[in-house]
């Protein structure tokens, strides 16, 4: 891979900004996590690839998880729930001792543990609004909501919807299309989705209305083809990069089966990441973590 003429003013550009961000608190990542990862980076080649991950890092604080989640549960999502112009109506129902008829359920992901996914961020939207915790409950506790409190909405909540295929899994794993008839108003919100993943979930769950906070689409792809023709002015294809991060990986054992699939989870090719947690959709270049490789990211 042969990088542009101004790959060193980039390299170093990119590595100062990052860390400014750092000290400046707008980056949610300790600096010696991301000298760390950057040591291991060797030449120019290397580090000019490390430099290109950075520029395109989308870092999710939680401040801006709370921004997000007041967000959708003041805009589109409390227009989809209760069809009212007032933005607090939503929140206002979910603080209410008097029963809503809505519960919010955590997506959970088996072997995940409780930092991760729905239910961490099922807490934070509980402090975040003040939710009242009886309007929450376990997914193997709606059929038992449904029958005694004559539950009308269902919302699942969770962090990110990449495939689609976990969500899937999660609703045929507590057998949730039984319980769930035509009559329950049913509404899924990731902070963060991808287009490919919603696109999914509407072929599979008909009545299943998805309302992110956040969208990604294929132009998030790290290997995407217009960021590297504008990036290395035609120095560097998409393909090119592709191929020489696989090798990348596949030299250093980056990734789960040992480079594997060094592309993420679905091949998603993201370079994403929370304060909390990083999704497996992302390189496994950023989070992936062995004897031999430290993580930039948590996972």
């Amino acid at each position: 891979m042969n990088v542009p003429e101004n790959a060193s003013y980039f390299t170093a550009s990119t590595l100062r900004t990052a860390n400014s961000m750092i000290d400046q608190g707008f980056l949610g990542i300790e600096s010696i996590r991301l000298d760390a990862w950057w040591q291991q980076f060797i030449g120019d080649e290397e580090k000019y690839f490390a430099a290109c991950l950075l520029e395109r890092l989308i870092f999710r604080s939680r401040r801006q998880v709370d921004s997000a989640l007041r967000a959708v549960f003041r805009g589109n999502l409390n227009g989809a729930v209760t069809g009212k112009q007032w933005d607090g109506t939503l929140v206002s129902n979910l603080r209410l001792r008097d029963d809503p008829k809505i519960r919010l359920v955590p997506v959970i992901r088996d072997h995940d543990p409780p930092t991760k996914s729905g239910p961490y961020i099922l807490r934070q939207l509980a402090r975040t609004l003040r939710v009242e915790q009886g309007w929450m409950c376990w997914p193997w506790q709606v059929e038992q909501h449904l029958r005694e409190s004559a539950t009308e909405t269902i919302i699942f909540v969770d962090d990110f919807l990449g495939t689609g295929s976990q969500f899937e899994k999660f609703y045929k794993r507590w057998q949730l299309e039984k319980l769930l008839s035509s009559g329950i108003d049913l509404h899924y919100v990731p902070i963060v989705a991808c287009s490919t993943g919603i696109e999914y979930l509407k072929k599979q769950f008909a009545n299943l209305s998805i309302t992110p906070a956040e969208l990604l689409d294929d132009s998030h792809r790290f290997f995407q083809s217009q960021y590297w023709d504008e990036k290395t002015r035609g120095s560097i294809d998409a393909t090119q990069a592709k191929n020489w991060y696989l090798d990348f990986c596949a030299k250093n054992s980056i990734g789960p089966r040992k480079g594997k699939n060094a592309l993420g989870f679905g091949e998603l090719e993201l370079t994403f990441g929370f304060y909390h947690s990083t999704p497996n959709n992302s390189l496994p270049i950023l989070w992936f973590q062995s004897d031999n490789w430290k993580p930039l990211l948590r996972r």
